[in-house]
């Protein structure tokens, strides 16, 4: 059964972002409020940051739940922080690509969009 690396998990997204024509704009950029893993612009000029969450198949937990509000909330404020620098005129989303890893080796992604604060 295959491990997945956080950096595997990110390459994957990146790439199926990509094939979906999201404009990606950076990556594992540091903020003050803590560390994006993607920052991309989607199809109708959102400004999005991309939390992405992988888990092997003997894990129990889903992708969501690895995402624990207090992580949401500083996600959601480093949005903001980078939606002011670079004067973004659009939408703020927070999405969560999860990896889903199968015994068989395959992998499956999900993107959950508009993760907010419970």
């Amino acid at each position: 059964m295959e491990v997945v690396s956080g950096k595997a998990a990110e390459e994957w997204a990146t790439q199926w972002l990509e094939a979906m024509d999201w404009e990606i704009l950076a990556r594992n950029i540091r903020t003050p409020e803590g560390e994006i893993d993607i920052l991309a612009a989607d199809l109708a000029g959102a400004l999005v940051v991309v939390e992405v969450k992988a888990r092997n198949p003997l894990c129990w937990m889903t992708g969501e739940d690895a995402l624990r509000p207090h992580q949401r909330g500083r996600l959601l404020r480093a949005l903001a922080w980078m939606a002011r620098r670079l004067r973004w005129p659009g939408e703020l989303r927070l999405d969560l690509a999860f990896v889903h890893c199968r015994e068989d080796g395959t992998r499956e992604m999900e993107l959950i969009q508009g993760v907010g604060v419970d």
